[in-house]
């Protein structure tokens, strides 16, 4: 025997292996695929229904939507719709925001309006007194460089 006969031996050898491996995969692959075709008929042919868990949440969720919408059920909402209404509630956020920001001004004052001015004014004549203050640092400071 020659040396390309027994090369082409050994070739058809190696190919018969890659061969039968490919055809184990395929049969694999064709019972996978059969296991696959059972289970979504099974999946069509029956009622599946989903944990009662998951269905208690759904319920729950719904029942908050509803109260919050007032029962109103809005599926035919449009795309410009939708729009107006997000834009609407980015200006109710930055109107909120605004508010917020304004009421952060008022902490730390009494609830009392009367109790609450008297500690505005303190804190006005207090602002008076520091202001005073800097401003004779600041002569000082300038008084020193002559």
């Amino acid at each position: 025997m020659t040396t390309s006969n027994i090369r082409n031996k050994q070739l058809n050898g190696e190919d018969n292996e890659q061969l039968q491996r490919i055809e184990t995969l395929h049969q694999q692959l064709k019972a996978e695929q059969a296991r696959a075709q059972e289970l979504l008929a099974k999946l069509k042919s029956e009622d599946v229904q989903p944990p009662k868990s998951l269905l208690k949440e759904y319920h729950k969720q719904a029942k908050r939507l509803e109260k919050e919408t007032g029962g109103k059920k809005r599926m035919d909402i449009g795309m410009s719709e939708m729009k107006a209404e997000e834009r609407e509630i980015r200006e109710l956020e930055a109107r909120v925001s605004g508010l917020e920001g304004k009421v952060r001004g008022f902490e730390g004052l009494p609830p009392d309006r009367e109790l609450a001015l008297t500690e505005v004014e303190k804190m006005r004549k207090e602002l008076v007194v520091l202001a005073r203050r800097r401003d004779e640092m600041f002569e000082g400071l300038v008084d020193g460089d002559k």
